[in-house]
């Protein structure tokens, strides 16, 4: 059977995505990298990671919300502006030399402030895009080219931008957003869902409901609490990452950047392995996924070459990737058009509550134990969950079950 063409407003969402994206991974380098121009405390560097998840505690279940009671096209393009008004802040002090530790830090938290709620509304804008049986498809297609542009490009040429002009990734990561926001305004229509009479209440009201309507569904809230372990047990790891690239392996910012580029790819086979998954037990998927993410990171601990990292690093991101795919088109399917803004931020909110406290406890496990030992306890961690996995969804047989 043919497939069914994507929709023209799909398809500008989806060019919006690759613009900003692009711009996001030359600023994924670049940020870590210009923490550790000021500093070389794993701690200091660690708070980035802490500073960009944080935000989403405060931000996301608001912006949930907001994505329900506002027009989803409206709130990511204006949003989009005001993130390329950050970048471009950024710039000058770069340019002034007035970059602190603090400075990175404000900027890591408006920037994350911002994506909490775009987050919310793009997702949002996906169902009311493309034909329920193309969710997949279409989540795939985003993920693809999110890693394409955020993990394949952008890291090594902003590793390589870097090094020639400190400023250069931060000027073109300002101009992607108000790319982006530009082409959101051709986008027609209106993704609004204030005319079937919710979400006009008080904000609490709002944010109670969708949560509530998530934890009454057993699946989804399973689902959010292996997330929420898993968040905070990868980020423990992840946050010292970089520092793994430079001192371990000894990396130049150009060659931190041709690390991460592997994982785009695994990443990229991931997306469109996942849409292949469906008519398998959730449990068995998922379960699998996560003790391959782990088995990864253990024996990237104990590595010292690059290329062998970054062949693990295929198969680690792959496997994250079909997590993700398969779990935003379950919630994309199940919920009401109407509190997909706030039941998705529901769910998000329990992931991020354990990244940042991830991430503190890398910085400090790092500083104590050493950046292996870090690594290696955060790969344990995750083989540990992924192993408990089909008891903790036992009662679910199929993904859409």
């Amino acid at each position: 059977m043919a497939r069914v063409r994507l929709s023209r407003n799909f398809r500008l969402l989806w060019a919006a995505t690759a613009l900003s994206n692009t711009g996001d991974g030359l600023r994924l380098i670049a940020l870590p990298l210009l923490a550790t121009s000021v500093t070389t405390d794993p701690r200091l560097i660690a708070g980035v990671a802490v500073a960009e998840r944080l935000p989403w505690l405060l931000f996301i279940l608001p912006g949930g919300a907001w994505a329900d009671r506002l027009d989803r096209r409206q709130l990511r393009m204006r949003l989009d502006a005001a993130r390329a008004i950050v970048m471009f802040v950024l710039v000058g002090f770069i340019a002034t030399d007035q970059v602190s530790i603090i400075v990175i830090y404000a900027i890591a938290i408006l920037l994350a402030s911002a994506e909490a709620v775009v987050d919310s509304s793009s997702m949002a804008l996906v169902p009311s895009m493309v034909d329920e049986s193309e969710l997949e498809r279409a989540g795939g297609l985003l993920s693809s080219t999110e890693l394409v542009t955020n993990g394949l490009v952008g890291p090594p040429l902003g590793g390589l931008l870097f090094g020639l002009a400190m400023m250069v990734p931060f000027i073109i990561d300002a101009v992607s957003f108000a790319g982006a926001a530009l082409i959101m305004v051709f986008v027609t229509g209106t993704y609004s869902t204030s005319e079937v009479g919710v979400a006009r209440g008080s904000m609490t009201h709002d944010i109670v409901e969708g949560f509530r309507w998530l934890w009454r569904r057993r699946l989804l809230r399973n689902l959010a609490i292996v997330s929420t372990a898993l968040g905070t047990v990868s980020f423990i790891g992840g946050a010292i990452f970089v520092l793994f690239a430079r001192e371990t392996l000894g990396l130049s910012n150009f060659g931190f950047g041709l690390l991460l580029v592997p994982g785009a790819i695994g990443g990229i086979a991931g997306s469109m392995l996942a849409p292949r998954l469906t008519n398998l037990p959730l449990r068995v998927v998922l379960s699998v996924a996560t003790v391959i993410s782990g088995l990864a990171t253990c024996i990237t601990s104990a590595l010292s070459a690059p290329v062998l990292v970054g062949l693990l690093s295929v198969f680690d991101t792959a496997a994250v990737l079909v997590w993700n795919v398969l779990t935003i088109a379950l919630r994309q399917r199940v919920v009401p058009n109407h509190l997909l803004g706030r039941v998705g931020a529901s769910y998000r909110f329990l992931v991020y509550v354990g990244m940042p406290v991830g991430a503190l406890a890398g910085g400090f496990i790092a500083k104590d134990f050493g950046i292996r030992t870090t690594l290696a306890i955060s790969g344990i961690g995750l083989t540990m969950i992924g192993l408990a996995i089909p008891f903790l969804l036992r009662d679910q047989v199929a993904v859409y079950d």
